[in-house]
C-alpha cells in the first residue's frame, strides 16, 4: 500500500507552466488523478487514494490565485480532491478533518452555484451530526439531500437518504428512555431500509444493496430475531466478496461474530470475529478495529477467560481513546462556526456571479455525478455503524457521569449539586493491600486492579447503582441517586454479595472488605475541566468507618441499613461496635438471602 511515491516526487519537483496547453494537460492529469483516487478508496486502499488526492490539489494550488479562483475545471478538481480526502479521513475516525474537507468542497460547491454537489454534502454533513448524537440536525441534512433526489428522480440517490434516515431512526431507539419509543423507531428505521431495498432491487444494484442488507441484519439482531439477522448479514457478504467493499465486509464479520457470542456458538464467533478484525486492520479502519476487539473481549469473558478478555478490552479502550477526543469536538465546533461566519460573507459575492457561471453548471454536473455518488457508496457505509458507543465524545461523558447529570451538563452547561434523603452508600478495600502491592510491579498492580475494578463494574451494573469512584485501592458506589429508588440498600447489599462471592471463587490473593451504610448524601459535579461526580456528606464518612470496622469476605452494615433489609437477608449482630471519629455503632454482618 506504501510503494508509490508519486505524490513526494510531484510535492518537490514540479513547477507547473502557466500556459494555457500546460493548464489543461495538468487538469487532465489531476482529473485522472481524483478517478483513480476514488477507485482505490472504493478498494479500501486509502493510503494510496490520500496520496493522490493530495496530488491532484496540489497541481490546482501551483496555478495563480486569479486562475484557480475563475477556471470552472480546476474548481471541479478541487472539489473532487477535498471529497475524497473528506472520506479518507471519515473512514480513519478523523472527524475534525473529515468535515474540515466536506466544508471547503461545501464552499466551492455554493461558488459554482452546484445543487447536486450541495445536496451530496448535505448528506456527508449529516453523517457526522450523526455520530455526534445530533439526530434533528443530522435528519434535516438527510431530508435536503432526500427532497433534492426526488425532484432529479434519481432512485439510487433516493434510496441512499432512506438508508440513512433508517440509520438515525435506528440509533434514536438505541437512546430511547422506554421501550415503547425504542420499537417505534425500530418500526421506523426499518420501514426506511426496506423502501431503499425495493428501490435498489429494481435497479439490480450491487453496491448499495449489501448495506442495506446488513442494517435490516441490525433490525432483527435488536428484536433478537437472530436467524433473520445471519440470513441478511450473509446475504450482504455474498455480494460483498464479488464487489470487494472490504469495510462493509469487515462490519458484517464482527455482528455475525457478535450474534454467534448470544447464541453461544463461541467457535463460530471467535472465526468471524478474528477475519473481521483481520480485514478491519488491513484497510485502517480505527472502529471496525475497534469494534472487533470489543467483542472478542465478550467472547472470552463470556468463557471464563478473563485474562484474554482483559487483554482484549484493554485493545479496545486504547483505540476508542484514539479515535475521537475533546480536541476533535473542538475542532469541529471551531470549523462549524468558522463556516457560517464565511458563508454569510460570501453570500454577497455570490449574488453577483455572472452568467458564466450557471451556463457552465450543466457541464460541472456531468463530471462530478460520478464524484458524488462515489463519496455518497464511502459515507453510507460509515452511517451503518449502529453498535456504536454514544458515539465518540458523548460516550467519554457518559463513562465518568450518570446519564441524568450528563444530560444536564450538556443542556445548560453546568449540573447543580443535589440533595437525596435516602442513599445507601457502599465502601470496599483489599486487606493487606500495601504487603501485596509491594511484591508487584507498578504495571502488574495496575492491571490486576484494572481487572478487579472492571468487575465490580460489570456485576454493580445489573442494579440501579451509580459508581462514585476509585481511590487508590478503594472502590466506592451508591444507590438511590441520581434516580431515587426505594430499593436502593437492597440493591446495594446484593450487589455487595455477588462481589463478595465472585472474589471467593476467584481464589484470589486479594481479600475484601466491604462497608454499608444508609442516609443522606449531596451529589454534583466538581471541575469545569476534567468532571467528576462526587457525594459529600456524614453518610459517605459512616460508610468509610463501616468498611474499616469489618473483616475481609464479610458485608458490614450499619443498623440503618439493616433496618431496611431485614426481611431480605440474613444478618448477625455484632454488637455496638466503636468506628473512629464515630463512636460506638450498631453493625451487622449480612450473612446471605
Amino acid at each position: 500500500m506504501h510503494k508509490k511515491v508519486v505524490s513526494v516526487f510531484l510535492f518537490s519537483v514540479i513547477s507547473f507552466s502557466l500556459s494555457s496547453q500546460n493548464r489543461n494537460d495538468d487538469t487532465a492529469y489531476a482529473s485522472r488523478l481524483n478517478t483513480r483516487s476514488l477507485q482505490l478508496i472504493e478498494s479500501g486502499k486509502y493510503t494510496e487514494a490520500m496520496q493522490l488526492s493530495n496530488e491532484a490539489l496540489l497541481i490546482t494550488e501551483n496555478f495563480p490565485e486569479e486562475v484557480q479562483a475563475k477556471d470552472l475545471k480546476i474548481l471541479d478538481i478541487k472539489a473532487s480532491a477535498y471529497h475524497h480526502i473528506g472520506v479518507i479521513h471519515y473512514y480513519r475516525g478523523d472527524y475534525a478533518e473529515a468535515l474540515n474537507n466536506y466544508l471547503k468542497e461545501m464552499r466551492l460547491s455554493e461558488v459554482l452555484n452546484d445543487k447536486p454537489g450541495i445536496a451530496g454534502l448535505s448528506n456527508n454533513i449529516g453523517v457526522i451530526y450523526k455520530e455526534q448524537g445530533n439526530y434533528t440536525e443530522a435528519l434535516k441534512n438527510y431530508l435536503v439531500f432526500l427532497k433534492f433526489m426526488e425532484e432529479q428522480k434519481d432512485s439510487l440517490k433516493i434510496a441512499s437518504a432512506y438508508m440513512n434516515i433508517g440509520v438515525v431512526h435506528e440509533s434514536m431507539g438505541y437512546d430511547a428512555k422506554n421501550r415503547d419509543t425504542m420499537m417505534k423507531q425500530f418500526d421506523n428505521a426499518f420501514e426506511s431500509y426496506v423502501k431503499a431495498l425495493n428501490l435498489l432491487e429494481g435497479l439490480k444494484d450491487s453496491i448499495y444493496i449489501p448495506l442495506c442488507l446488513n442494517n435490516i441484519g441490525n433490525i432483527y439482531a435488536n428484536e433478537k430475531k437472530y436467524p433473520q439477522a445471519i440470513e441478511n448479514y450473509k446475504k450482504s457478504l455474498s455480494i460483498l466478496e464479488k464487489t470487494g467493499d472490504k469495510q462493509t465486509a469487515a462490519i458484517c464479520y464482527n455482528n455475525i461474530g457478535g450474534i454467534y457470542i448470544e447464541t453461544g456458538n463461541y467457535s463460530e464467533a471467535k472465526n468471524f470475529l478474528d477475519k473481521g478484525l483481520s480485514i478491519a486492520a488491513e484497510i485502517g479502519s480505527k472502529d471496525d478495529v475497534k469494534e472487533s476487539y470489543s467483542e472478542l473481549s465478550k467472547l472470552y469473558k463470556t468463557q471464563g477467560d478473563y485474562k484474554k478478555a482483559y487483554e482484549y478490552f484493554k485493545l479496545y479502550s486504547e483505540t476508542k481513546d484514539s479515535i475521537f477526543n475533546e480536541e476533535s469536538s473542538a475542532q469541529i465546533a471551531d470549523m462549524q462556526t468558522k463556516y457560517e461566519t464565511e458563508k454569510k460573507e460570501q453570500q454577497i459575492t455570490l449574488l453577483n456571479k455572472d452568467k458564466e457561471l450557471h451556463d457552465a453548471q450543466l457541464n460541472r454536473q456531468k463530471i462530478i455525478i460520478w464524484s458524488v455518488a462515489g463519496g455518497l457508496l464511502v459515507v453510507l457505509t460509515l452511517s451503518i455503524f449502529i453498535f456504536r458507543e454514544r458515539r465518540k465524545s458523548e460516550k467519554l461523558l457518559l463513562n465518568i457521569l450518570p446519564v441524568e447529570t450528563a444530560r444536564e451538563l450538556k443542556a445548560n452547561g453546568k449540573a447543580t449539586a443535589k440533595h437525596y434523603e435516602n442513599v445507601t452508600v457502599m465502601f470496599t478495600d483489599f486487606k493487606g493491600f500495601t504487603n501485596i502491592a509491594e511484591q508487584l510491579s507498578a504495571e502488574e498492580l495496575v492491571n490486576e486492579l484494572d481487572f478487579l475494578f472492571k468487575k465490580f463494574d460489570e456485576i454493580i451494573s445489573k442494579y440501579p447503582i451509580e459508581k462514585i469512584k476509585t481511590i487508590g485501592d478503594a472502590y466506592m458506589c451508591a444507590s438511590g441517586l441520581p434516580t431515587p429508588n426505594s430499593n436502593h440498600a437492597e440493591n446495594i447489599v446484593k450487589a455487595g454479595l455477588e462481589i463478595q462471592q465472585w472474589m471467593i471463587d476467584q481464589n484470589s490473593k486479594w481479600r475484601l472488605r466491604v462497608g454499608i451504610h444508609t442516609g443522606s448524601v449531596t451529589a454534583g459535579v466538581v471541575g469545569d475541566k476534567k468532571f467528576a461526580y462526587d457525594i459529600w456528606g456524614d453518610t459517605v464518612n459512616t460508610a468509610s468507618r463501616m468498611e474499616s470496622s469489618g473483616e475481609a469476605g464479610k458485608i458490614n452494615i450499619s443498623g440503618a441499613t439493616y433496618k431496611l433489609v431485614k426481611e431480605q437477608f440474613n444478618c448477625e449482630f455484632r454488637g455496638k461496635i466503636l468506628a473512629k471519629n464515630k463512636g460506638e455503632i450498631d453493625m451487622y454482618f449480612v450473612e446471605k438471602y
